[in-house]
């Protein structure tokens, strides 16, 4: 019998109004009749899904409280699972999990419900990565992404390339094992799905470029030369005043980084030092960060002051910058006397133009294709990918060239890479490592 393991299904960090405990295994349903009693309960006809509100009575613990029944396989799990919702207090919640461990439950490991649900054949690896994701999120589109990952969008989209791969492996295996009985050429249907199936997984692996945007977010430097008026563009995308903005050049001196969140994505904003030649030993510090911050950026907004002549300093520094993504934004257009080349004219300190500003940063980015292209989201799904990817490509170029054997290796290579994506055939010690990032109660 497996264990029953119990935690809590809600943060013990702070009280809430109410503590969630949770537990699963063969033996929650005996458990939960020692320690909760309600007068529309009784045990022997206790219907699965449906919240009775009663009392939690175990030693020096007591509560009102609702408690809900998932009758295997039909829960969270695929095993008994129990709920009990009491008051949110830390120690009414820690003691409700003692008296359980008490009783003969064990506290959970992190992960290890959804591990039980991934071994229970509830989800496959790669959702319950989805539901680590979105417990994680920020931002509503990495919410999203995360969703599209535990409901199993990459998993469709491999299950069909396995499809083809596994159809060659068949004809393979055919003229390797009765090649006197065949009365078809295979070769050609063999390659024609070995081709489906790379182009599938090569749209898969192209979609994946930058997703880290949406999980990680994006990191966005705001650079030009001093008083340009860097920090009122922050600000203004922050919506909060979070940098000093004074008309004394060279104010800020020293990389400032705030996040926000823009539509839903999280931008690692980075408003840096205004980058000129300076003997003050400080600023020169400063420069020297705002440039490596620039070098470290996903995109940067190279901002001109559209009230003061150009300089060959402006010059000199848009060149360095000209070398990544970038937007030059051309400030203070209520004030303009000297139009700059720009891609956008804005004015900070009043917003005018901010949201266009922001249309074209996602534009740039191409935020919209990858918020829907296939979550393939973690490295060990890229590698997995990318692995399969090789050998149907081995499996085809060398395909009248060598032995169908040699053909076959390649074919199962691929498969295997994906079965492992899924967890259909992968190292243990992954899976733990997997879980163990978990939080516990999850």
């Amino acid at each position: 019998m497996k264990d029953t393991i119990v935690a809590s299904a809600t943060p013990l960090a702070r009280a809430g109004a109410v503590g969630i405990v949770k537990m699963s295994g063969e033996n929650a349903l005996e458990l939960a009749k020692k320690v909760f009693s309600a007068t529309s309960l009784t045990w022997e006809s206790v219907e699965p899904n449906k919240m009775y509100l009663g009392e939690f009575s175990s030693g020096e613990i007591k509560d009102k409280a609702f408690c809900v029944y998932y009758k295997a396989p039909k829960s969270y799990t695929g095993e008994d699972v129990i709920e009990i919702q009491a008051h949110g207090g830390i120690s009414l919640i820690k003691g409700i999990i003692r008296e359980l461990v008490k009783l003969g439950a064990r506290p959970a490991e992190p992960g290890e419900f959804t591990k039980r649900a991934y071994l229970n054949g509830k989800m496959n690896l790669a959702e319950a990565e989805g539901v680590q994701e979105l417990i994680n999120a920020e931002g509503e589109l990495a919410v999203k992404q995360a969703y599209r990952l535990m409901d199993g969008e990459l998993s469709r989209g491999i299950e069909l390339a396995k499809a083809e791969i596994l159809t060659a492996d068949v004809n393979l295996e055919s003229v390797l094992d009765y090649p006197e009985e065949l009365t078809d050429d295979l070769s050609e249907p063999t390659i024609n799905a070995l081709n489906n199936a790379r182009t599938r997984l090569i749209d898969i692996y192209n979609g994946s470029k930058n997703q880290h945007f949406i999980t990680e977010g994006v990191t966005l430097a705001i650079a030009g030369l001093p008083n340009v008026g860097k920090s009122s563009l922050m600000n203004a995308l922050m919506h909060e005043e979070r940098a000093i903005v004074t008309d004394i050049a060279g104010t800020t001196r020293d990389v400032l980084r705030e996040s926000c969140t823009l539509r839903g994505l999280k931008i690692n904003l980075t408003d840096t030092a205004g980058i000129r030649e300076s003997d003050d030993t400080v600023e020169k510090i400063g420069v020297e960060r705002a440039k490596k911050a620039i070098e470290g950026a996903d995109i940067v907004l190279f901002l001109m002051d559209s009230a003061t002549p150009e300089t060959p300093e402006e010059i000199e520094l848009y060149k360095e910058i000209s070398t990544k993504k970038h937007l030059r934004v051309e400030n203070k257009e209520d004030i303009k006397s000297f139009p700059r080349v720009a891609d956008i004219s804005i004015e900070a300190k009043t917003g005018k133009g901010i949201e266009e500003l922001i249309d074209m940063m996602f534009d740039k980015l191409d935020i919209e294709k990858i918020a829907t292209a296939v979550p393939l989201t973690s490295e060990r799904h890229l590698h997995a990918v990318k692995t399969a990817i090789e050998a149907i490509e081995s499996a085809i170029d060398n395909f009248y060239a060598v032995p169908i054997d040699c053909t076959s290796v390649d074919v199962k290579s691929a498969y295997r890479a994906l079965a492992e994506l899924t967890g259909e055939d992968v190292d243990e010690n992954i899976v733990n490592e997997i879980f163990s990032r978990f939080c516990v109660g999850k």
